[in-house]
């Protein structure tokens, strides 16, 4: 062999060996990320949990020899941890203020307590409990399916009905149980979209027909129309439950008693300024309604173009799509089951319209409203209003069979109320109430220990920016946060830290803790942001993209229709200068 040729061989045996040794490498490096995941999973993450509750207090201890501020950060980023990771139910966490403030000498047992039975807590109650009532009288399912056939059968404008639907319900009854009601009420409405036909046809010789589609399947390598038919359903069910999940949380930010962030909002917006700021449930809702109504509109046409492929697929001759007519008279049939609205149904809708006309016009701020007939010292709240609505339900009765109203020959027999305690006990979500309370503590001591200043002081920056600037990043940072912890808890530790930087940057307050408390319900891209997403994508069998494709687009369409509202309507009802500098409440 001549020298080059020795050369030649040298070189390939040395990079031979290179690749070998490569290969080896990548092995046991292989191994071992393998091994350190078998390790985390085995060891590590049944315990995680624990972990968390044992070290987090440990690590953030060097907190608690410092100032009053540093006690106070140490109690919020303990809470936030344990609501972040779930070490702790999230109720079990909001009752370590009543632990922790007294402990550390930032507030007294008495005053921690005081905070968990606040006038906003009493409005949800009230709001809550005759939601309830419309629930138990299946008043919502009629609702429902009424407006559903309104809208008519092409899946795109069902989509709509279905959003529709959704959102107002969500101004008055919660996210999660009006998207719990309308999962399988959209579940019925697609599979009767595309009800196998075919099934007559296969009917009289079965077994043939399946040795026919299975040849029919290795010969062509096409799936049959059958699949081809559940797989279309599949795909337009996803886009109506991301679509229903959406609309739910829209809608709960219309009202103050839509959803708990909200709520959150008005007891710390009132503890820290008082309730004479023109801040009202009227008020709230000439700003939330238009933003509800806007985004939701927006959020149906962003779908259309999302899934646009999955709609034109139900124009195809073969996607198994019934006749249109034969749609309408299945969910016609669903809504005649129902049968005539009952003196139950009546008897609810009547309450729950008083409660909204009475809270509306209490104190609608263009105009005098009925609290101005009373001329008193003390002011009448909407936790009197509510709370008076609410016993009217546990007094009338649930069925007509007394005085005039009971029919000839019939004998007089007692009647069960509206609302039944046993019921209401075993409906309510009381876990809010006291996450609702952990929000206000947390407030009432970063408001005393001086924290909120503190934080405030760090942010002074942003004072340097143009106002709208940032309301725009305060609502972006808002959004991501909320995508992985509660919306009720993001907004009580948010909230007066935002206090602080509108004073700092003498702004408004209401110019960003509104939007800011928006933002926190604005949850869309992960099943873990909120209920409802969860129930959706499970119900859907989703993958996580087909969530977060939509859902990221959905947080800047939101952000930029709130803070348009808020930069016109906004400045029209608060009175809003268009510098800023001068409209503070003092």
């Amino acid at each position: 062999m001549d020298t080059a040729g020795e050369l030649f061989c040298t070189q390939d045996i040395r990079s031979t060996n290179w690749f070998g040794w490569f290969i080896f490498l990548l092995k046991e490096e292989f191994s071992t990320m393998l091994s350190c995941k078998t390790f985390f999973q085995t060891y590590v993450s049944p315990k995680m949990k624990t972990l968390v509750i044992v070290l987090t207090p440990l690590l953030l201890l060097p907190l608690i020899f410092n100032g009053a501020e540093a006690r106070a950060g140490y109690c919020v980023l303990l809470m936030t941890i344990f609501w972040l990771t779930s070490a702790l139910p999230e109720a079990v966490t909001s009752l370590l203020p009543i632990v922790l403030f007294p402990l550390l000498d930032i507030l007294s047992t008495s005053e921690v307590c005081a905070l968990y039975i606040k006038q906003s807590n009493i409005v949800f109650f009230g709001g809550v409990v005759l939601a309830l009532g419309v629930e138990r009288s299946n008043l919502h399912r009629r609702i429902a399916l009424r407006v559903i056939l309104t809208f008519g059968t092409n899946p795109r404008w069902l989509m709509l009905g279905f959003m529709s639907v959704s959102m107002s319900l969500s101004l008055w009854i919660s996210n999660s149980g009006v998207t719990a009601m309308l999962i399988p009420i959209v579940n019925a409405v697609v599979d009767e979209l595309f009800h196998d036909s075919m099934d007559v046809e296969m009917g009289a010789n079965s077994l043939a027909s399946q040795h026919s589609s299975i040849v029919t399947l290795q010969e062509t390598g096409q799936p049959t129309k059958q699949c081809r038919s559940n797989d279309i359903k599949q795909k337009v069910k996803v886009p109506f439950l991301i679509a229903v999940s959406y609309a739910a949380s829209l809608g709960g930010t219309g009202t103050l008693i839509g959803s708990g962030a909200p709520l959150a909002f008005k007891g710390i917006f009132e503890d820290l300024y008082g309730s004479d700021t023109g801040l009202s449930f009227a008020t709230w809702m000439a700003i939330g309604v238009p933003v509800a109504l806007i985004t939701t509109l927006l959020a149906w046409i962003w779908l259309q173009v999302l899934f646009a492929a999955d709609f034109k697929s139900t124009a195809d001759d073969d996607c198994g799509m019934r006749n249109k007519e034969d749609i309408k008279s299945s969910i016609r049939n669903q809504y005649t089951e129902l049968g005539p609205m009952t003196y139950y149904e009546k008897s609810i809708l009547f309450l729950f319209g008083l409660l909204i006309v009475l809270w509306v016009s209490k104190d609608p701020q263009f105009m005098p409203g009925w609290e101005d007939l009373f001329h008193q010292e003390n002011r009448i709240g909407d936790g009197t209003v509510a709370i008076a609505v609410v016993v009217l339900a546990f007094i009338l009765p649930s069925e007509p069979n007394f005085l005039c109203f009971r029919k000839a020959g019939e004998e007089s027999s007692s009647s069960p109320a509206l609302l039944e305690w046993s019921y209401v006990q075993r409906k309510f979500p009381w876990s809010v109430l006291l996450l609702l309370g952990g929000g206000y503590a947390i407030s009432d001591a970063s408001k005393v220990s001086g924290l909120s200043v503190l934080l405030a002081n760090y942010l002074s920056s942003l004072a340097t920016l143009p106002p709208f600037a940032v309301l725009l990043i305060m609502c972006f940072l808002t959004s991501a946060i909320t995508e992985i912890a509660s919306n009720t808890a993001i907004a009580s530790i948010l909230l007066p830290i935002v206090a602080q930087i509108t004073e700092v940057a003498k702004l408004n307050p209401l110019y960003l803790m509104m939007p800011v408390t928006f933002s926190c319900c604005h949850a869309f891209m992960l099943p873990v942001g909120t209920p409802s997403n969860a129930m959706v994508f499970s119900a859907g069998k989703m993958k996580p993209g087909d969530m977060m494709k939509a859902g990221a687009v959905m947080k800047i369409i939101s952000i930029f229709v709130l803070c348009s509202i808020m930069e016109t309507v906004g400045v029209a009802i608060f009175g809003l200068s268009n510098s800023q500098q001068s409209s503070c409440i003092e």
